[in-house]
């Protein structure tokens, strides 16, 4: 019988069906039926366990298939976020090079597609404010520079820290993004 995707990011966190229910307040009962796929969870249900489980509300919903697909090595997971990094020395690739992969990828695994695409929805957030913030540090240079060093140096360390959390398969989160891809 093939795990359920709340059965297997439970799992991979560590807890129990007990000690997950402590932490969301949802019933220990509820959780099991949830992971036997005896009943539909609604929407608040999943967002409080998702909260819990630090994953995506979406990834409770997907198919058994994908839950597993989630618990395995996604190798190129972790590539979005190096292209991304390696685009940063090197302006307008940091957007290219994991749009290209994302455009590439996106349909083999659901995994690919969201990362890809919050990979990008952040570059591009980053590119679009770094924009100001050059105009700033040529016609008033007091503040310009500082704000371009924070959104610069934010930028490097969030895709090295995503990098590291992809690899080893942590959920990926990227604060200040918009979400340009939805």
């Amino acid at each position: 019988m093939p795990t359920s995707p709340l059965a297997t990011f439970r799992r991979k966190k560590g807890l129990s069906q007990e000690q997950l229910a402590t932490l969301s307040g949802v019933s220990a009962r509820t959780i099991q039926r949830i992971e036997k796929g005896t009943v539909e969870a609604h929407l608040a249900t999943l967002k409080l366990l998702a909260d819990c489980l630090d994953v995506e509300p979406e990834l409770l919903l997907e198919k058994a298939s994908d839950a597993t697909t989630a618990g395995k090595v996604n190798k190129l997971a972790p590539l979005f976020h190096g292209l991304a990094l390696v685009g940063l020395f090197f302006p307008i690739l940091n957007i290219i090079l994991p749009g290209f992969l994302w455009l590439l990828k996106k349909d083999e695994q659901s995994e690919y597609d969201r990362q890809g695409k919050q990979v990008l929805n952040f570059q591009l957030t980053m590119s679009f404010a770094f924009v100001p913030s050059v105009l700033l540090l040529i016609f008033f240079f007091p503040v310009g520079f500082p704000l371009t060093l924070l959104i610069y140096f934010y930028t490097v360390v969030m895709c090295l820290l995503n990098l590291f959390r992809s690899i080893n398969q942590q959920p990926i989160r990227y604060p200040l993004s918009f979400a340009f891809l939805k």
